[in-house]
């Protein structure tokens, strides 16, 4: 288990993205864009290598979006606004996403396993997001699900408008 930071509002945002263990090393690099079909964030290990893709695979009310792992579908995930947005279910990784858009407080689960736990933290130099991960293996597939809650939280997916169309950027701890 480790912990991964950034700036709140450094998550959507332009360019390419390093995401930082609490060491400040470079764990991943994250490039991406939402808003226009077909959209996709990518995850790179710090070698280069991708280790995960969301995909946006569908527009409209009840956008839809693909999880693959090491380039396998892994999950699916869609936003269904008649439920709410604090519950949702990532189906073939059976993980439930439980949280608040409004204070981005968020936790995923696999079964009674927590994956991953999301809040913030004042740390010396500011307020960030903190992400503990309970397996390294999950970290990317987490990193995704992360930058599409909060594009959902700051508006995004609403009627295709080009302000609701950023480059997505996991701009971490420098």
């Amino acid at each position: 288990m480790r912990n991964l930071y950034t700036k709140r509002e450094n998550l959507t945002g332009t360019g390419t993205t390093t995401v930082k263990d609490e060491r400040g090393l470079a764990c991943y690099f994250l490039t991406g864009r939402w808003g226009m079909h077909p959209a996709v964030l990518s995850v790179y290990a710090s070698n280069g290598d991708l280790k995960a893709e969301i995909k946006q695979r569908s527009l409209g009310f009840w956008p839809k979006f693909e999880l693959f792992s090491d380039r396998r579908l892994v999950g699916s995930l869609r936003r269904y606004y008649g439920l709410g947005t604090e519950m949702l279910f990532v189906k073939k990784l059976n993980w439930l996403i439980l949280g608040n858009s409004l204070t981005f407080n968020y936790k995923i689960y696999h079964g009674r396993r927590c994956v991953l736990s999301l809040h913030e933290v004042e740390l010396a130099s500011g307020n960030y997001l903190e992400l503990t991960i309970a397996d390294i293996n999950d970290e990317a597939l987490c990193l995704c699900i992360v930058a599409i809650l909060d594009f959902w939280a700051k508006g995004g997916l609403k009627g295709g408008s080009k302000e609701n169309d950023p480059l997505l950027n996991l701009s971490y701890i420098h």
